[in-house]
């Protein structure tokens, strides 16, 4: 890749990683699950290649634990090829260049996990836009993907070279129809658009305590909390991050509309009339490694406006302690959170810990986030109940699975 003039650069870098860890995850657990789910649902680029089973199951974990000689062989047939690169980024632009390298090798090994074309395209789109503000062409991106396309087929295993170069190929016919840029989220159909938009300035000047009164206002005159939840609050968070992709806003913009934004969330709830108990509860957790919380959060304050014990873990929560939440709560539904692609190994995980346990044989998953809307059968994938596009509609499929009178305690 080409991008490197400017001076938060780092920045960028912190983009295209996005929490990944350092250390290689082996091959997850219950790979024979993700076998029989996957193998009924991959996309037709992928599903003409000729490999066994174990080999599409290992395919992410081999370029995930070779990414970092890949990058530096991508890197050296990208400059190669295009020897202007050098001359117009120096020996800054390639260390860069190989950065960026490993986190598109490490994202392509997340979607072959998942056995997801889609989630790599949603990603390259992503990282197109990104790019696209630090000077990187689209043509430049394409080069890359070339360059990685041609290292897989010649030092990966015929079978995982085939399926690798599968994605990247998909990525690459798709390539140019996808946006450089992005536009406002803030959808003017919506009644709540002008107090979202309004929402959104007062937190970027660093007014909270504005923005709040902004809500409260349209509280008291009687506009219900879960539809400030979903007009203002959801599509809100979602602008900034697009203002923040597109490095309008800072990271640390970011940050504080985010943690504002979760104070007011609470605040708010506090208004809402207790609700008549229905009998039946739900844990809400945020997988081990995953530090975004504000969507899961909204989904256990609404599983609780309609009555639910609701029981939220927060982000990050270990494995164990959300089966034990589960089991000593007696919860109905477990609503388990992915923000990113790189979640849903523990995603996987998780569930697999909560069907192994005997105290759990009654209990239904629900997963949701952005990985979820990309690919809508992910959930089958790794062997959740179903999954829920918003709070509200995570609410009604859990009553959908729970229809009838609780079972007495």
């Amino acid at each position: 890749m080409t991008r490197w003039r400017h001076a938060d650069d780092d920045d960028r870098v912190r983009h295209l990683g996005h929490g990944y860890r350092e250390s290689h995850r082996g091959i997850p657990k219950g790979l024979k699950l993700v076998v029989r789910s996957a193998s009924a649902n991959l996309k037709s680029s992928v599903r003409e290649v000729a490999m066994t089973e174990t080999l599409v199951l290992s395919a992410g974990h081999q370029l995930r634990d070779q990414a970092g000689a890949l990058a530096d062989a991508v890197v050296a047939c990208e400059f190669a090829r295009h020897p202007m690169l050098r001359t117009r980024y120096g020996a800054a632009g390639r260390a860069k260049s190989r950065q960026d390298a490993v986190y598109h090798l490490l994202h392509l090994a997340d979607a072959l996990d998942a056995n997801s074309p889609a989630l790599f395209n949603d990603y390259i789109g992503w990282a197109k836009v990104l790019l696209q503000h630090f000077g990187v062409s689209s043509e430049d991106l394409d080069r890359h993907l070339e360059c990685m396309a041609d290292v897989a087929r010649k030092q990966m295993p015929p079978p995982v070279a085939a399926s690798a170069v599968a994605m990247i190929d998909g990525a690459r016919t798709a390539l140019p129809a996808m946006p450089s840029t992005t536009a406002s989220v803030l959808d003017p159909g919506q009644r709540l658009s002008p107090l979202a938009r309004e929402y959104v300035r007062t937190m970027l000047g660093g007014y909270r305590q504005a923005a709040r009164q902004l809500v409260f206002d349209a509280a008291d005159r009687g506009e219900p909390v879960r539809q400030l939840y979903l007009q203002v609050f959801q599509p809100a968070l979602r602008e900034i991050g697009r203002l923040w992709q597109t490095r309008k806003i800072s990271v640390a913009q970011e940050h504080f509309c985010s943690a504002a934004t979760q104070i007011v969330m609470s605040q708010l709830l506090l208004r809402v009339p207790a609700a008549q108990r229905c009998g039946r509860g739900v844990v809400v957790a945020c997988v081990s490694g995953d530090l975004h919380e504000l969507g899961a959060r909204m989904v256990g304050d609404f599983f609780e406006m309609a009555g639910w014990d609701a029981y939220f873990c927060g982000a990050n929560t270990p494995h164990a302690a959300v089966v034990q939440s589960v089991v000593e709560r007696a919860a109905d539904v477990l609503a388990v959170s992915a923000t990113m692609g790189y979640h849903l190994h523990a995603v996987q995980d998780l569930i697999e810990l909560v069907r192994a346990d005997p105290r759990c044989a009654r209990l239904r998953v629900m997963v949701g986030g952005h990985p979820f809307t990309v690919d809508p059968t992910l959930w089958r994938t790794l062997g959740a109940d179903g999954t829920a596009a918003d709070a509200d509609a995570a609410v009604a499929l859990a009553g959908q699975w729970l229809a009838g009178p609780a079972s007495a305690p």
